[in-house]
């Protein structure tokens, strides 16, 4: 019965969305823009891995673009597309953290756009703007959108993949066309990753019994296309580097983190249950209603698919951190805002205000309330850098590079605390290579620094060449006799200097 009575509501809010759907979207995108960009610039790279990123991005710019180059030397270890649309940037616009993260935020406000026009699509106006309104709101939307990694691409060419599938299902068989594309563009950018999008389709195919006039000639195109757009790279790097690559590539990249926790940071299989809690609150309240709701609605069922597809996926994996399931959000938001659009759809227009007001105090209450929770899940998934290095570290390599005078190659990183964090952070506003060195035997603390710093004893440069310096200040007092240490500038636990054999 609610079906029948639900029908012609969906037609007037098709009929309404019609007539407003370009402006509603590009008001949409501008609004996404508005927020997401302003953020991007104002503090420097927060995480070994956008810091990473960003140097491979800047490597690029005087060398091969097809062998990704991190420290100067090969770096097999993530397709290139969105590191090439940022080197673009870069090439375009300068090096700065702005263009660094740019390519993320930019996929922010796709995924704006794009889950906006599919839920007012659906749904109608109000649904369009809830949708938007919870990505907005949603501290972890918000802060993968801003940080120079890979989540917020390959998220928005998932959205686009489903596009092209809910064109499929609608009898439009050139959505395969841009299945595939995206499907594409999404290997090319997390590899592995996208295997969410292969296991969705073939889900949904099962469950919609889709035979050959589902797929018809435009499907086996598609997948030409796909494979014309993936292929290649990945050829070609087998070809350069041989089996290396796929040890490197899917090995310890895939395989290991399938496995085994990285870093040795186990968690539980209901991790991303908490995960949602601390970074998708309050919104998170009305996921497992639209859930149930969804799994019921031939409309929805592609989005249905996709999500408990990721959140399966990567709950069942050893390695486990709140951005994995990002890609879920934008389908979690769709469900949920077509939801709460259709229990209002024939309320008054105070019982929106009502409900607007309501979502946005209980948004005011919820940030602050789980601020501690996503800080300690945050710090566990190994990957922030310490308020300590974010103020210090960068300041003063750049202040001790010019002031130093001539000194040789690497500069020396001596921390035992932050290594691993901090080394891909400093060697991107350095520009130079860099060498992590210990004193005596290498501290524990390094663990897994050693795969990106391949920490040495600083006895092994210090008996030629002067050297610049970055250190703890505690360490200060442990230099050995036989060298000499001057300072340039300190700060309130880090300090730059020259670093030099005694009497030369």
């Amino acid at each position: 019965m609610k079906l029948m009575t639900d029908e012609p509501v969906l037609s007037a809010a098709s009929e309404r969305w019609a007539g407003r759907k370009t402006i509603s979207v590009c008001s949409a995108t501008l609004l996404a823009a508005a927020v997401l960009l302003p953020l991007l610039g104002r503090k420097v790279l927060a995480s070994r891995d956008e810091a990473i990123y960003a140097e491979v991005a800047r490597e690029f710019l005087g060398h091969n673009w097809l062998v990704p180059m991190w420290h100067f030397h090969p770096w097999p270890e993530k397709p290139p597309l969105a590191i090439w649309l940022t080197a673009c940037l870069f090439h375009l616009f300068g090096v700065t953290n702005f263009w660094a993260r740019a390519v993320s935020a930019l996929s922010g406000v796709g995924i704006v756009a794009v889950v906006h026009a599919l839920a007012g699509r659906l749904r109608g106006v109000g649904a369009a703007w809830l949708s938007t309104a919870m990505l907005l709101t949603i501290p972890g939307f918000l802060h993968v959108c801003v940080r120079g990694e890979m989540d917020a691409p390959l998220t928005f060419a998932c959205c686009l993949a489903l596009w092209g599938l809910v064109k499929v299902r609608e009898g439009r068989l050139a959505g395969w066309y841009l299945f595939w594309t995206a499907f594409a563009a999404a290997a090319m950018v997390k590899g592995a990753a996208s295997i969410t999008l292969l296991l969705t389709l073939i889900v949904v195919m099962a469950w919609s019994r889709w035979g050959w006039k589902s797929l018809g000639r435009p499907f086996a195109l598609g997948l030409l296309i796909f494979l014309a757009l993936v292929l290649p790279w990945h050829v070609y790097m087998l070809h350069v580097f041989g089996m290396g690559f796929l040890r490197e590539y899917l090995g310890f990249h895939v395989m290991q983190r399938a496995t085994s926790p990285w870093g040795g940071r186990a968690t539980p299989p209901w991790y991303y249950v908490t995960a949602m809690v601390a970074y998708a609150s309050p919104w998170v309240v009305l996921f497992p209603f639209a859930l149930v709701r969804a799994a019921g609605r031939r409309a929805l069922r592609e989005t249905f698919v996709f999500a408990m597809v990721v959140l399966v996926t990567f709950s069942a994996m050893a390695t486990r951190a709140p951005r994995y399931v990002f890609p879920a959000y934008p389908a979690l938001v769709w469900m949920s805002a077509d939801w709460v659009a259709a229990l209002l759809a024939t309320r008054s227009r105070r019982v929106w205000v009502g409900f607007a007001v309501g979502a946005a105090a209980l948004c005011g209450l919820a940030v602050p309330l789980t601020k501690h929770l996503r800080s300690r899940l945050g710090g566990a998934a190994g990957n922030v850098i310490t308020d300590r290095s974010d103020r210090e570290a960068p300041g003063l390599l750049m202040l001790g590079l010019k002031q130093a005078g001539p000194v040789a190659d690497p500069v020396l990183l001596w921390q035992q605390d932050v290594a691993m964090q901090e080394m891909p952070t400093l060697l991107f506003y350095g520009r130079r290579p860099m060498q992590q060195v210990y004193l005596g035997m290498m501290p524990d603390t390094l663990g897994e620094a050693k795969r990106y710093s391949d920490p040495e004893p600083l006895r092994d440069y210090v008996d030629q060449q002067p050297h610049l310096i970055l250190m703890e200040k505690r360490l200060a007092g442990e230099i050995p006799s036989g060298m000499e240490f001057r300072e340039i500038a300190s700060g309130k636990t880090l300090e730059v200097g020259v670093i030099r054999a005694a009497g030369r």
